[in-house]
């Protein structure tokens, strides 16, 4: 626990004053709030956790995770000088970019927090569909959160703990840091209380991690409950300032206590000094080994709902500023930190030392981690079988269709697919039968850890879905929290890396909402989660609904997006093509992106794009739409054809298209040649351009899709840009 605490705090020092800093940029870390933290997890890293367990470090509890993963073996000594640096430890766990085994990357409050429930929500799944098939035997594994107290003021935790897929799940654990302190104040009164009777009747078990062995034994004696109560009923601003104090002003404030003094507090603080009552005032369970030791043995005890621990500590624990509210993100001083290594007993220059190899405490960790056999419980996510899915599925597509519909169309066909049809997993947040999912869950049904009875399939009452919630359903139907949806996507989307398994998720949603969730749908893409999510229906198709239901501006977000690829079809083949594409892609943990799809449910003909069948080969077509774009309309060949005079390019995306087309024919009546370019990806043509520009920067002669669609000899035509959505 020493050593933790010196660790944590030294990586931050070092960062901030030692390391060199040409540009003089704030580098900046959070020793106090690491501080608080440091037994909690020292308890949990070299005691209680197992292969298979899965964990969220708080954002800024970072310093102290590292130092754990340091002293375990899993990080060399080097990296412990590069935290807060360019390619170096991360400010906030990072899976992505830390290299000490990062289950849940942390760096937003609240998301990383909620992240293991959805992340036992996936492994309970993976248990009822494919057993012990997957590497890291998920069926072993407790999902444990460290959260930070001012965390919870984050509404996405408690959409998530409203949702009633988490509120049945086991082997479940969060470990709440209750300093009451968040990065401007002390929180209010009263809040403790409030929350504990928030997670019981969203159905969590509290355990209660409130005093230390020396407050506890001091309560058992006489007048000890008076004690308690004093302290029970202080204020968190009191509370707080009279951890600052010396142990004589805390004595006068507990014994005059009400305006008068109180023989009986007297009487009971009697023996202790000035320093011993101090202390027994700090004396929090969150700082205690032994009572961490029995909340946690409680905790783990329990397997059939989900449960939180309030674990009492104090801000900058073992610090000089411990308590102090105004010291959330200040630093120790040089000669505070020479203080800090001398009464830790740090031998000067080990700074950064593990234990000796013969000490007790690092025989005690080697042995535990081979033990545990620790490094066996990562497999190699290249070792798992690839799903092999299908180019094309053959689909014929006529008449007047919307890409919505062809969804519904799509997904029920892949659901008679034996290669696919196991791992495709999809998920709504109550939208699947206007997004129309319908079909495929009558045939696959609904994800329930319990077989559900079906009350109107049992009284004979006729519907046009089978609704059947069983183990084995392949949709898992959320409440309405469009937050929810995109972090179950995030888990759903790294299961071959936390447990082995390959899945093929994808998301339905009305694309005007994902903007309601763009933080969560930020944290999976930076989560290097792999999944599709569908927004649909999109631009103006729901007019008839009102403002709040069109979507503008969802595909700026979606170029924008790292690790997603945004596509907008026009024709059912274009989507069929697409979506397959995307789920092979899914598979790609080197290169592959998750994929954001924009349908609607404005009709189109299809024969605008049957048509081309016939003149070009399909393949070299798929090609073209799964490259961003292909010409529709192509006047080349038409005798008078002079880009510059009598040419202009139409670029249109998405449910616009036949409109484009309608204007290509009229102005040909007046003269004008204008093309029709189907742009399938504006996200793949814009950036497929950027790495070609690079490309000849460097004397490469590489040209991107866009140039080869638009030769030199034609670019002095006028361009114009259509879409269903704002430019």
């Amino acid at each position: 626990q020493r050593r933790v605490l010196w660790l944590s705090t030294y990586m931050i020092h070092h960062a901030n004053f030692l390391r060199p800093n040409p540009g003089g940029i704030k580098v900046g870390g959070h020793q106090a709030s690491s501080a608080s933290v440091v037994t909690l997890l020292t308890v949990l890293y070299f005691y209680f956790l197992r292969p298979g367990d899965r964990v969220s470090v708080k954002p800024h509890a970072s310093p102290v995770f590292h130092a754990i993963q340091f002293l375990r073996g899993l990080l060399p000594q080097e990296k412990l000088r590069t935290f807060r640096q360019y390619g170096g430890l991360q400010a906030y766990p990072s899976r992505t970019k830390d290299p000490d085994g990062v289950d849940f990357s942390t760096g937003s409050v609240g998301l990383g927090a909620v992240a293991p429930i959805f992340g036992a929500l996936v492994r309970d799944y993976l248990l009822d569909h494919f057993g012990e098939q997957g590497t890291h035997r998920p069926e072993s594994g407790w999902h444990i959160a460290l959260v930070g107290d001012a965390e919870l003021d984050e509404g996405n935790v408690w959409e998530a703990l409203g949702e009633e897929y988490t509120q049945r799940l086991s082997r479940v654990l969060w470990i709440v840091d209750l300093n009451r302190q968040s990065l401007d104040r002390v929180v209010p009164d009263g809040r403790a209380q409030r929350l504990r009777e928030m997670f019981r009747v969203n159905g969590w078990r509290v355990v209660d991690l409130k005093y230390g062995k020396k407050l506890e034994e001091v309560f058992r004696k006489p007048y000890g409950l008076k004690l308690r109560a004093q302290i029970d009923e202080m204020s968190n601003e009191e509370y707080q300032s009279l951890l600052l104090q010396d142990g004589e002003t805390i004595r006068a404030r507990l014994i005059g206590h009400g305006g008068k003094e109180d023989e009986a507090m007297e009487e009971l603080l009697e023996g202790y000094g000035p320093d011993e009552v101090k202390e027994l005032l700090a004396n929090l369970g969150g700082h205690d080994l032994e009572r961490v030791l029995e909340a946690y043995q409680e905790a783990f005890a329990i397997e059939r709902q989900p449960v939180v621990i309030f674990a009492y500590t104090i801000k900058g624990w073992g610090l000089p500023f411990a308590g102090n509210p105004a010291y959330h993100s200040s630093l120790l001083k040089p000669a505070e930190i020479e203080d800090l290594l001398h009464s830790l007993g740090i031998p000067p220059g080990e700074e950064f030392s593990a234990f000796p190899p013969e000490s007790e405490e690092a025989r005690y960790i080697r042995v535990r981690l081979e033990k545990e056999e620790w490094a066996a419980s990562r497999a190699a996510v290249s070792s798992l079988k690839q799903i092999e899915v299908p180019a094309s599925l053959g689909g014929l597509y006529q008449g007047m269709l919307s890409t919505q519909a062809v969804l519904g169309r799509i997904f029920l066909t892949l659901s008679r697919h034996p290669q696919v049809a196991p791992y495709l997993v999809t998920v709504s947040p109550d939208v699947a039968m206007s997004t129309n999912l319908g079909g495929w869950i009558h045939k696959v049904g609904v994800y329930s850890r319990r077989q559900m009875k079906n009350y109107f399939k049992a009284r004979g009452i006729s519907l046009l879905i089978d609704w059947r919630e069983s183990p084995k359903g392949n949709h898992i139907e959320l409440g309405i929290s469009e937050n929810n949806l995109f972090l179950l996507l995030a888990m759903l989307g790294v299961a071959d890396e936390l447990y082995g398994q390959v899945l093929l998720p994808v998301g339905t949603v009305y694309d005007p909402f994902v903007c309601r969730a763009l933080d969560a749908f930020i944290y999976a893409a930076y989560s290097h989660a792999r999944f599709i999510v569908i927004g649909t229906p999109s631009g103006v198709s729901l007019s008839a609904e009102g403002g709040a239901h069109q979507s503008i501006i969802t595909p700026g977000l979606g170029v924008q997006l790292p690790g997603v690829t945004y596509y907008e079809p026009a024709f059912a083949l274009e989507l069929e093509w697409i979506l397959l594409a995307a789920l092979r892609e899914l598979q790609d943990r080197q290169q592959g992106k998750s994929a954001y799809l924009r349908l609607s449910t404005k009709p189109v003909n299809q024969e605008l794009f049957n048509a081309l069948l016939t003149e070009q080969a399909e393949e070299g077509l798929r090609r073209e739409v799964l490259r961003g774009g292909y010409r529709l309309v192509d006047w080349r060949k038409e005798h008078g054809y002079r880009p510059g005079e009598n040419v202009a390019h139409l670029f249109v995306s998405g449910a616009m298209v036949p409109e484009a087309v309608v204007a290509a024919q009229r102005l040909r009546t007046r003269g004008i040649f204008a093309n029709v370019f189907n742009v399938t990806s504006a996200d793949l043509l814009f950036h497929d351009y950027l790495v070609a520009q690079k490309e000849q920067m460097r004397g490469g002669e590489r040209n991107s899709w866009v140039e080869e669609l638009v030769p030199a000899a034609e670019r002095e035509a006028p361009v114009v840009t259509v879409q269903d959505a704002h430019p």
